[in-house]
């Protein structure tokens, strides 16, 4: 049998996370297993809900919590189902499970905004079912119609007697019962909450500091450890002299592991002054000499040797411009941290993560005990923004309880976190377009970069690989699977816009340093490229940004409905004096997002005074808090085009921490103006929706504020 890329993966990641489980997203049948959280008195007749004899209703949140509100929107979702209010619903975090496996990626994960969508339908169904079920056994009680009866407030109401019971009275004959052989789910037109509740269910935690992150726990004997890492990436130890780090206070031990020198003490402050006294010689390796200048060559000779094989001649109506983006780091408010204890063959794991079969994987895979062995708790996340996918911190963690024999916990630095994150790839791209009766008759693009994918295998490698494995094997395979990466075309390979014929391509060019799955991944360059250059095509054409994009939209879209109604609210062709407006439009993960901006640029110094967005968003489900998801999107969008830049010298990350790597503050953010369109469709992504359009809206603005195009992220004058 010819076993493909994908099959290859998908088959590796089902054995890996044990595919034996009644139901899953999929579908897939196989010998049930217990859910972590069963109960032989609850009825559970799915993997998310239990509804317990004394009517407690209980969710199995299986999913990250970073900010975006995933967990209020479920509940709220699951509540609607069973006619209960948000608040009466008790919320536990899951633990690892196959029924809990994202269906797009085969591995219980919370990326790509995909929790809302691959969900959606799958709670809908687990509420119904359990809603049913109180409803039949009421019926079968009562001896009446399942139709007269409601459940609503947890209780069973009988219309026609009056007769009412709460549903944990029902739990014992529920648990009988066969699930229903259809479902019948709330109209919409009946909804008391969906679309109306706003209130972040954890935010009373969060407030009062009962809510427990990851670096907030600590059992009982745990001790700290500091992980000294070679600057360069790719380096190796050499030698190391830990001769004064041992003398000071609270130092338990300084020893080698996989990633660096461990320097372990009683308290972190302890560990992280001892590891500034290690005298290490480092190999740089193959990244001695490398900078971002290097890289940035590199990426264009790969283009100028593409371009010479197959030259891409530029009509006379028409332009070319080359556009580049540089390296951003995740920088996420918790810094990376993980909590291991060892005792005999059970191993238990805290740690902030988005994906933790993953997390499960790498302990094991560090520890060289089965997966099984290994229970990862779950717990909130101080953001994550892709970062929190890899499992590197734990694995460190996991090495150093096995050492010293006690719970450890490992904390990196902000200057770690900055300076030894899996980044957002630093790319070139030149794209051509030709013009004919004031329209795009046709659009070359091409891209130079680092591969995701690339990467992302040496991630999934403790759950896609066997583990006798070696990382060379490993290495051999990822190499072989880097010749495209999709993600770094996302944006540009199905536009937004009509624009004639298309040529889309991309060469990889690995600098060495390494890149990952960042807030909005691809769209965050492309659509800066691509709305940057529709401008550049419109002033080409002599035509004004806003007509020129909607003679390249269909009529009546919601995209052209949703670009007009940020041009309206922004007063498009009006600007105050003094400042100057700027538009981008842009599709991801379902959403569609329209945005305007006001710019001022004074002194070398562009200043942001106000952003409109429009956005589709499909079914609402908590629409305040996805206003304010939006919002966090357009500043975090806002850092990343006009503050923090990574830049490479002689192999390693200039910057170390927010004086070097700014992110916007308070008197950065702009007055934010959010439209959410009523919409038909499911539910869509929400939580990087509005990254991507900032730059380029910003960036149009400043054109037309200095009559300069800027072509490279971030933006400067």
């Amino acid at each position: 049998m010819k076993m493909t890329r994908r099959s290859f993966i998908l088959s590796g990641v089902a054995a890996a996370a044990g595919l034996v489980v009644g139901i899953s997203f999929a579908g897939e049948k196989a010998p049930a297993v217990p859910y972590p959280h069963a109960s032989d008195s609850d009825l559970q007749p799915n993997a998310w809900l239990q509804v317990t004899p004394d009517s407690r209703i209980i969710f199995q949140f299986h999913k990250a919590e970073m900010g975006q509100g995933t967990m209020t929107g479920f509940v709220t979702l699951v509540a609607e189902e069973l006619g209960v209010a948000p608040e009466t619903i008790v919320r536990e975090f899951s633990g690892i499970h196959p029924a809990y496996l994202n269906p797009l990626f085969k591995l219980q994960i919370t990326n790509a905004s995909s929790s809302m969508i691959t969900c959606y339908q799958p709670l809908r169904e687990a509420a119904a079912t359990v809603r049913m079920l109180l409803l039949a056994a009421a019926a079968q009680r009562w001896n009446v119609p399942a139709a007269e009866l409601e459940a609503r407030d947890g209780v069973i109401h009988h219309r026609g007697s009056g007769r009412r019971d709460s549903y944990g009275s029902f739990v014992a004959v529920a648990r009988t019962l066969p699930p229903p052989d259809r479902l019948e789910f709330m109209p919409r037109e009946k909804y008391r909450f969906v679309g109306k509740h706003n209130r972040r269910l954890e935010s009373r935690e969060k407030t009062n500091g009962s809510a427990k992150y990851g670096i907030d726990i600590t059992p009982k004997g745990t001790v700290m450890a500091v992980i000294v890492r070679c600057p360069q990436f790719g380096g190796t130890l050499k030698r190391f002299d830990a001769t004064a780090a041992r003398q000071m206070r609270g130092v338990l031990d300084v020893f080698p592991i996989d990633s660096g020198i461990a320097v372990v003490a009683s308290h972190y402050w302890y560990a992280r002054q001892a590891a500034g006294k290690l005298e290490v010689e480092w190999d740089a390796g193959a990244m001695k000499g490398v900078s971002s200048a290097t890289i940035a060559h590199d990426q264009r000779q790969a283009l100028d040797r593409v371009e010479a094989a197959a030259a891409l001649p530029v009509a006379a109506d028409g332009i070319s411009a080359e556009y580049s983006a540089g390296f951003m780091a995740h920088a996420p408010m918790e810094p990376m941290n993980a909590t291991v204890a060892v005792e005999g063959d059970k191993v238990d794991v805290w740690v902030s993560t988005q994906a933790p079969d993953i997390v499960r994987g790498a302990v094991a895979l560090a520890l060289g005990c089965a997966p099984e062995k290994v229970t990862v708790h779950g717990c909130y996340l101080g953001g994550g923004f892709g970062r929190r996918v890899i499992a590197d911190v734990s694995a460190d963690a996991a090495m150093v309880a096995k050492r010293i024999g006690k719970p450890v916990k490992v904390i990196w630095s902000r200057e770690d976190d900055i300076r030894h994150d899996h980044y957002r790839p630093a790319v070139v791209s030149r794209m051509y377009g030709e013009l004919e009766g004031g329209r795009v008759k046709s659009w070359r693009f091409r891209i130079a970069g680092g591969s995701l994918i690339y990467n992302l295998f040496h991630v999934l490698r403790p759950v896609i690989f066997p583990p006798s494995m070696p990382p060379s094997e490993v290495e051999k395979i990822a190499r072989k699977k880097i010749e495209t990466d999709d993600k770094n075309l996302e944006t540009v390979s199905e536009p937004v816009y009509k624009l004639g014929e298309i040529k889309v391509d991309q060469v990889i060019v690995d600098s060495g340093v390494p890149v990952f799955f960042w807030r909005s991944v691809g769209h965050s360059f492309n659509c800066f490229f691509l709305e940057s250059f529709m401008d550049e095509l419109a002033h080409k054409a002599g035509e004004d940004g806003l007509a020129f994009r909607l003679k390249h939209l269909e009529q009546g879209s919601t995209e052209s409905r949703l670009l007009k109604q940020v041009a309206e609210k922004i007063r498009w062709g009006r600007p105050a004096r003094g400042r100057s407006l700027g538009l981008a439009l842009d599709r991801i993960k379902g959403a569609i997002v329209a945005m305007a901006a006001e710019v001022s640029v004074q002194g070398g110094k562009i200043r942001v005074h106000r952003i409109v967005c429009a956005a589709d968003i499909g079914l609402q489900i908590n629409p305040d808090i996805a206003r304010t998801v939006i919002e966090s999107c357009i500043v975090w969008g806002l850092s990343s085009c006009l503050q923090g830049e990574i830049t490479i010298a002689d192999g390693r990350v200039e910057q170390g921490n927010f004086d070097d790597y700014p992110l916007a503050r308070m008197h950065d953010a702009p007055k934010m103006e959010i439209h959410l369109a009523q919409s038909e469709r499911s539910p869509v992504g929400v939580g990087e929706c509005a990254v991507a359009p900032v730059a380029a809206a910003v960036g149009n603005a400043v054109f037309r504020a200095t009559g300069k195009r800027l072509r490279s992220l971030p933006l400067k004058v």
